[in-house]
């Protein structure tokens, strides 16, 4: 999504500069993800603020914010280069990285789990069914 967004919107002349956000929130989130900070927030601002310490790119993305509450969704400009190059170094970046190896799964645990939950509940079900009929 972020490369597509990236290819299609930001890379002309003159981009809408809340596509921007399109981009650099995925681009985060990865970040955040990829440094094991817990669930990723929904405030594109604490993603920013967190992640972001060169001071020229958080600069920029503070312009960025400024611009958008100011004047809105649709405001059209020149291409930001600082962004554009933290973004197109990113994308180069995640797609060389390789997915972590998943976990194996013990699905012996699992099924024992769901037989010992199974015969609870029927054996509740059956005591409750007793005490009824009496």
């Amino acid at each position: 999504m972020a490369r597509g967004n990236y290819r299609d919107f930001l890379t002309r002349e003159q981009v809408r500069l809340k596509k921007y956000f399109y981009v650099l929130r995925p681009l985060l989130a990865t970040l955040w993800i990829e440094q094991e900070r817990g669930p990723v927030p929904m405030r594109f601002e604490t993603l920013a603020e967190t992640l972001i310490d060169e001071p020229e790119l958080r600069a920029a993305i503070e312009q960025l914010l400024v611009i958008k509450r100011s004047v809105g969704e649709a405001e059209v400009g020149a291409p930001l280069p600082i962004l554009n190059a933290f973004i197109d170094h990113e994308l180069t970046r995640l797609e060389a990285v390789m997915p972590p190896p998943t976990r194996p799964i013990d699905e012996a645990a699992l099924d024992r789990l769901l037989l010992e939950t199974v015969m609870r509940t029927a054996s509740s079900a059956d005591s409750t069914d007793t005490s009824n009929a009496e």
